[in-house]
């Protein structure tokens, strides 16, 4: 008497005495998961022209392991970041990422195109002879997450994530902030990035 032969699909294996078992990738993975630290939180001056100064970078990538397709999700995890402008100055944070298969990313430059944009800028006006009133804002922003849902990944081929954070003041920009005792500090904290692989259908059966 022979055993019988059963067909499975991609994401169904067996063990040897017969028993059905799920595949590694059948299930949503978390394979990349990076923290990186700001380098330059602290004390800012007139930083006018973008992209602005350089807080945060950090590269990820990951080879799809699995013999089918994966489905792949990107997720930026900011922490809180907080700021302090003097009158009438503003602080901003701009960041980005990107990504590509088999190939590195495109620079994650934030002049015009950005994933996020966060800052405030204080404005208690000026005395009689235009000198800005004393006056100092204090921010701080709750952490966030997002997800970006990008193309199936195939066997054998490498996702690469890129990610950076500036810091900017938008101009103009008063030299005599506060009543010419400006303080001006910046903290974006870091970022935690993520890659998640998601399984999908198989389109072939073994025996």
């Amino acid at each position: 008497m022979t055993s019988p032969r059963v067909c499975l699909g991609e994401n169904l294996t067996s063990t040897l005495d017969g028993k059905l078992q799920l595949q590694p990738w059948s299930v949503p993975r978390c394979p990349v998961d990076v923290i990186q630290g700001s380098s330059g939180d602290g004390k800012i001056d007139n930083i006018a022209a973008l992209p602005g100064k350089l807080l945060v970078e950090k590269k990820a990538s990951w080879v799809n392991d699995a013999p089918i397709n994966q489905q792949m999700m990107i997720r930026v995890i900011r922490p809180s970041r907080k700021w302090l402008t003097s009158n009438p100055n503003a602080i901003q944070f701009r960041d980005r990422w990107t990504h590509a298969i088999n190939e590195e990313p495109a620079l994650p430059i934030v002049t015009s195109i950005y994933n996020s944009q966060m800052g405030s800028a204080a404005d208690v006006g000026t005395n009689s002879v235009a000198e800005p009133n004393p006056g100092r804002q204090w921010v701080w922003w709750g952490a966030n997450t997002v997800d970006e849902w990008i193309e199936e990944l195939e066997p054998g081929a490498e996702l690469k994530l890129w990610y950076r954070c500036y810091v900017w003041t938008p101009p103009p920009w008063s030299n005599n902030a506060n009543k010419n005792s400006p303080q001006h500090y910046a903290y974006a904290v870091g970022v935690r990035l993520q890659i998640w692989a998601y399984p999908t259908q198989g389109k072939l059966v073994t025996g």
